[in-house]
């Protein structure tokens, strides 16, 4: 990897960073506003934060040994940065009460499937076990948020008409 590629992957590790506080806020707002389901919410919360730290730590291994890594996929700062904006627009019509507690987690899921569809995790290539493993545990526990918000979806659904799904304050 040369310099302006360990640069670029650095900023784009840094952006996928600050997008895993972002959704640690806006679980930890969902938290606030439903504290009747504030475990739920808040162990997604530390997860995201949990996810942000392997991130940083990915971000160390790679200058701290960039010879042991090669391009991988391109991530361009603007669209992370365009994502991470979304979701702050969300969060404050979350905090303005614009969003009942189904279309946040419908909301939710779907960020957790464009993360996963992002395919970030080919942003180096590299036989580092330690970076590896870090990526490994962020991208399986994406998939279990994933699920764990469908799980949930079907719970807070499977008894209500489809226009109260959006429309009446629910729980």
């Amino acid at each position: 990897m040369n310099q302006q590629q360990l640069t670029a992957s650095l900023e784009a590790l840094k952006h996928m960073e600050e997008l895993e506080l972002t959704m640690a806020e806006l679980y930890q707002s969902c938290a606030q506003l439903w504290p009747e389901h504030e475990e739920f919410w808040m162990d997604m919360q530390q997860a995201e934060v949990k996810h942000a730290h392997n991130i940083d730590r990915m971000r160390k291994i790679i200058s701290e040994r960039p010879e042991n890594f090669g391009t991988g996929r391109s991530f361009q700062p603007v669209v992370i940065k365009t994502f991470i904006a979304g979701i702050k627009s969300n969060i404050q019509n979350l905090k303005k009460k614009e969003m009942n507690e189904v279309r946040a987690l419908f909301l939710a899921r779907s960020i957790e499937q464009a993360y996963l569809e992002s395919k970030y995790t080919e942003i180096a290539k590299t036989e580092d076990k330690e970076f590896q493993s870090l990526m490994r545990e962020i991208y399986s526990e994406t998939v279990f948020h994933r699920e764990h918000l469908n799980k949930r979806i079907r719970e807070f659904t499977s008894d209500r008409v489809p226009g109260d799904l959006v429309s009446q304050p629910l729980r």
